[in-house]
């Protein structure tokens, strides 16, 4: 009997612990922070773009192209699309002046600079739909 009882306490614990994941994650609070500053000139860099509309609901399929001008005299671009959750994560590269550039289907086409230091936290960005 006891063990039927303590097996009846760990399913009840797994699944209240399941629930409250899928919660937090549907509002994107625990989606983890994939960016990094570059740490000198030139330095490789990542970019974590979190993309919502002026609703705040996440936008998939949204294009993200980063171009990087390094003082060196050197161009250097990624790209990646926005998943489900609004979140794209791009390639790391050298990174010098950035400007994101972010186009989706019904959404107004934008060009951001984004400042190489803030890059240890997700680049958020508001798209604003056509029309």
């Amino acid at each position: 009997m006891r063990k039927l009882f303590l097996l009846t306490l760990m399913i009840l614990a797994s699944a209240t612990g399941a629930f409250a994941q899928t919660a937090s994650t549907q509002n994107g609070d625990d989606i983890p922070n994939m960016g990094r500053a570059p740490r000198e000139p030139n330095g490789i860099g990542r970019l974590d773009l979190r993309v919502v509309d002026e609703q705040g609901n996440p936008v998939q399929g949204v294009r993200a192209d980063l171009k990087s001008n390094r003082t060196d005299g050197f161009t250097c671009e990624s790209w990646n699309w926005t998943d489900a959750r609004g979140v794209s994560v791009l390639p790391p590269l050298h990174m010098g002046r950035l400007t994101l550039t972010l186009k989706a289907k019904g959404f107004v086409t934008q060009k951001v600079q984004v400042l190489t230091n803030s890059l240890d936290q997700p680049v958020r960005v508001t798209m604003i739909r056509k029309g």
